[in-house]
């Protein structure tokens, strides 16, 4: 997000997230909680992604932490 210039504002407004939850997904920490099939379709689709470009599974209690952003591709 921060690559693209977009606030956790423009992300709900144009993924039509609450902002609360845009907020908490934009966080630079990038540690979330429960992430449902809609809103991750709706990431998906905001960013024009496949959903490996936005999460990475890791073994940490059950959280999800946001995928780091390949450099190879432009965005």
């Amino acid at each position: 997000m921060a690559r693209r210039g977009i606030s956790a504002y423009a992300l709900s407004r144009g993924a039509r997230l609450s902002y609360p939850s845009a907020y908490r997904l934009s966080r630079p920490e990038g540690n979330f909680g429960r992430l449902n099939a809609e809103t991750l379709d709706r990431l998906c689709t905001f960013f024009r992604v496949q959903p490996g470009e936005l999460i990475k599974w890791s073994p940490n209690g059950g959280r999800f932490r946001q995928a780091k952003p390949d450099r190879r591709r432009a965005g």
